[in-house]
């Protein structure tokens, strides 16, 4: 599905890290590295909205920066660090949203469509939240609505930047428990970029770390922490 090769990532004139092969089909990847080495600008690459330096990104085998943006909310749905706003709408009417890659202009939602809000809001437990007004939620309760909105989207491939961020420990774990679990039942690939790598291990099917301007991929869960120790100079139990 997603193909990496001979990447280049730059900001400006800062060189943030090299790639040279990657090909991910499945499963729940962290995206783990220090701040400013790049974690954000590799899941905008995916998106097609930074162009690499050198080298290219494929989704299936196209250029993710030839595929067209109506295609593109198709194959990805994406979760940004920051919440967007959302003015007077309900939470229920946030998530709709993420079926408009599917709907005609000014259709109404279809019974399918409900019937997936249904699903994703009793696996996310959002039902205390569903008739409430969205911009009056806390950052977690905002975050936990995005995510929701991502999986109503229902692309097979799902980018999140720290979609934990604002989450404690309980409902983090919960959050990335849920989705390796939509991601082995639904066969999704699903890359999210953390700081939080205490639960790493123990959910994740792959580490994308960067380091040292590379950036690698280490699918042996047993290696992660002791890669991710080298990596931040950290004493990890």
């Amino acid at each position: 599905m997603l193909a990496c090769k001979n990447i280049t990532l730059t900001a400006g004139k800062k060189r943030l890290f090299e790639l040279d092969e990657l090909s991910l089909t499945r499963g729940l990847y962290a995206l783990v590295g220090r701040n400013g080495t790049g974690k954000s600008t590799f899941l905008n690459a995916i998106l097609g909205e930074v162009i690499p330096q050198k080298g290219e990104i494929t989704l299936d085998g196209r250029k993710v920066n030839e595929i067209t943006t109506a295609e593109l909310a198709k194959k990805i749905s994406v979760v940004r660090s920051r919440s967007q706003l959302f003015g007077d709408h309900k939470v229920q009417d946030v998530l709709l949203l993420g079926r408009l890659p599917y709907q005609r202009i000014l259709a109404k939602p279809s019974r399918e469509d409900l019937k997936i809000v249904e699903k994703v809001v009793k696996d996310l437990e959002l039902e205390v939240l569903i008739q409430r007004t969205y911009n009056i939620l806390s950052d977690g309760e905002k975050q936990l609505v995005m995510v929701g909105r991502a999986m109503v989207q229902d692309t097979p491939l799902i980018l999140l930047d720290e979609p934990a961020a604002f989450l404690d420990l309980v409902n983090r774990t919960e959050l990335i428990k849920h989705l390796h679990q939509l991601s082995q039942e639904n066969d999704k690939l699903i890359i999210f970029s953390t700081h939080h790598i205490e639960i790493i291990d123990r959910y994740c099917d792959g580490l994308l770390l960067i380091d040292q301007n590379k950036l690698k991929c280490i699918e042996e869960q047993t290696f992660f922490m002791n890669e991710i120790k080298q990596a931040f100079g950290l004493n990890i139990g």
